[in-house]
């Protein structure tokens, strides 16, 4: 395998060699129209799950038309395959506008991503806290929406609490980090020590967020859970957990 990843990186064996040969042709083939390209999520941030993560990457371009568009869709056919998520392509005055459209999703990127080309477009930015966490909350608020919605549409069945219960804490986690992120507290932690570090940072409890987390993770068996009553524990967490941001946004510390 080339030296074309950093060494840093820590992912199997397998997906770098698939990931390095992804990076190579994106060099050898985008070489003129390529600012940078970077890596983020779980294979950045070292939470990556064989047989369960993706690979996301973020491609700056110079250039950007409907058939910059068109052959990105022909490069997926073939790495789509591989894991590789369709890439997310992007303009740098993109990037500079995002800052204040989508913090949260800026914060993540800025704290968790690994640059394989170009140059690093997130060096030396920073996220405005405030716009940060009022986002943060509202993403809680429309998952708890949701949450509520989704347990009507499945009809409570054991198999449609078990989907919609590990889209949202895959939704939670991003809205936690900047949350702590606006506080100064730990944010970069990986998931489960992010979420065992919830009673010391902010005093609260998030044992069911860790339970659903590990079923998620493969660390934890499916069979092992009562659904409907960890259903009904999520859910009443989940409102706690707005309840505690809202105390903290009334102590003047958000």
């Amino acid at each position: 395998m080339s030296n074309s990843l950093p060494q840093s990186l820590d992912l199997p064996e397998d997906v770098q060699t698939i990931l390095t040969r992804f990076v190579e042709q994106i060099k050898q083939e985008w070489s003129t129209n390529l600012g940078s390209l970077i890596l983020f999520g779980s294979a950045a941030r070292g939470d990556f799950i064989i047989g369960r993560s993706n690979i996301n990457v973020l491609l700056v371009v110079r250039e950007l038309s409907v058939e910059t568009l068109r052959r990105a869709g022909k490069f997926h056919q073939e790495w789509g395959k591989h894991q590789i998520v369709a890439p997310l392509l992007m303009r740098e005055e993109d990037l500079v506008r995002s800052q204040d459209l989508f913090p949260l999703e800026f914060l993540q990127m800025t704290h968790n991503h690994v640059l394989l080309a170009g140059k690093d477009p997130f060096s030396g930015t920073k996220v405005d806290t405030a716009r940060l966490s009022w986002q943060c909350e509202h993403e809680l608020m429309a998952n708890l929406v949701r949450v509520r919605q989704r347990f009507i549409e499945g009809h409570g069945r054991i198999e449609a609490v078990q989907t919609l219960l590990l889209l949202s804490i895959t939704s939670v986690l991003p809205c936690i980090r900047g949350l702590l992120y606006c506080l100064a507290l730990p944010s970069t932690e990986k998931d489960l020590h992010l979420l065992e570090l919830l009673p010391k940072t902010i005093q609260f409890d998030p044992t069911i967020f860790l339970d659903i987390l590990k079923v998620k993770r493969g660390l934890s068996s499916p069979g092992s859970f009562e659904w409907p009553k960890a259903y009904e524990r999520y859910l009443q967490n989940l409102e706690r957990f707005m309840i505690r941001i809202q105390e903290i946004r009334h102590e003047g510390r958000l």
